[in-house]
């Protein structure tokens, strides 16, 4: 961190250190933005009026909310696809927790490249568990190698089956 602001703007520094307390007498670190002391934003991020103006906020801008989480669901398929997976997965308590953090990056990467196929095709894609999560005669898990792209008719066809 730089002792002075104009040195740390030069920089690109997002915070600078100037040694002497706020006008709250915080000693801590300021944003080189503007100036502010990072401890006087914690403490207003933190107050029950920054709350209730969130809540406030949230109830008269219900529809704009709505609109632009939709917009962005629209346009990352693949991770909301991927969370559904996960959150479904651990529902059916068959998502283990051993699991690395390549592995959850890998099981997203295979939804992105599923929703990818999906908007660059004329072909519907799914990503399907070879060993079903809930099968007929054994149960699979939601990891990296139980899980493959294919063209959804397929993925319908062998529905909640192992065939191997």
């Amino acid at each position: 961190m730089k002792a002075k602001r104009k040195e740390a703007l030069l920089v690109n520094e997002t915070y600078y250190f100037t040694g002497k307390p706020c006008k709250k007498d915080h000693v801590a670190p300021r944003r080189t933005i503007n100036g502010f002391c990072t401890a006087c934003e914690k403490d207003k991020n933190n107050s029950e009026a920054r709350k209730q103006y969130m809540v406030d906020y949230a109830e008269k801008n219900r529809e704009k909310i709505r609109q632009i989480a939709n917009n962005w669901q629209k346009n990352n398929k693949g991770k909301v696809n991927a969370n559904t997976a996960i959150r479904h997965s651990r529902k059916m308590q068959r998502r283990p927790s051993w699991l690395t953090k390549e592995d959850k990056n890998y099981i997203q990467c295979l939804y992105q490249l599923s929703a990818m196929l999906n908007r660059e095709t004329n072909t519907q894609w799914h990503v399907d568990h070879i060993v079903p999560l809930q099968g007929e005669t054994v149960n699979g898990l939601h990891v990296p190698w139980n899980l493959r792209v294919i063209p959804a008719k397929e993925n319908m066809v062998k529905g909640n089956k192992y065939n191997g």
